[in-house]
Order: C-alpha cells, then structure tokens, then sequence
C-alpha cells in the first residue's frame, strides 16, 4: 500500500476538496442542492483552521485521496466533519488515519469531547 502523507489543508485545495466531497455524497445518494448545507467548504480557513479546529488533506504521490475536519463547537466540544475518502482508495484505513489525526489535534487543542455524526447509508 503506498504511503499516505496527511497534511493541513491549503487554500490551493479548494476545488479538490469540493469535487471530493461531491463524489462522496453522490456515492452515498445523500446529496442534496442546498448551497447553505456546504458554504463551510468555502471558508475552511475561517470556519476551520482559524477557529479552534483543523481541516486535513490526505495525500498519496501528491494526490488528494481524502479529507476530514474539526470544527469547534464550544471551548470544550469539537464535532469531526467532512470524512471523505476517494471511492478508488476506500478500504485502505485512509479514513481511519484522517480521524486519529483528528483525534489527536483536538487532544492538542484541548477538547475534553468529540461529536461525530453520520448518515445510516455511510460506513465507519
């Protein structure tokens, strides 16, 4: 299995990051076309990076296989969103290491909670 590199994300991402959490929710038949369910993934930095949380990228050979976010709720609550793994890369524990980092950031960031939430068509 080639190495997967997991990264903070970059305002160079962008439309990446969109296309993969377009493929996601179609692949699960959970799109819906509300623009206000997804405007987050179009300030990541602001709702994300630099409000208490984190928005990672995971990488293989320089490729966006994935990603996941931390997203603060309250000084004490964090909610993982944004779980997203290529379907071409699904099964290889990329998901699994997306989370440890997110588990791990907000062990950093000092979150004595985490709050995820799924749908009962998507796998943990």
């Amino acid at each position: 299995m080639p190495k997967v590199t997991i990264r903070q994300y970059q305002s160079s991402d962008k439309d990446f990051v969109w296309q993969l959490h377009l493929k996601g929710l179609h692949q699960m038949n959970s799109f819906i076309d509300d623009p206000n369910l997804d405007k987050d993934l179009q300030s990541i930095e602001e709702v994300y990076i630099n409000n208490k949380g984190e928005f990672f990228i995971a990488t293989i050979h320089n490729q966006i296989v994935g990603i996941g976010a931390l997203k603060k709720i309250d000084n004490e609550n964090a909610e993982i969103k944004r779980m997203r793994v290529d379907q071409e890369f699904q099964g290889q524990k990329i998901g699994s290491q997306i989370l440890d980092s997110l588990i791990q950031k907000a062990q950093e960031l000092s979150y004595k909670k985490l709050i995820l939430d799924n749908s009962i068509k998507m796998h943990v």
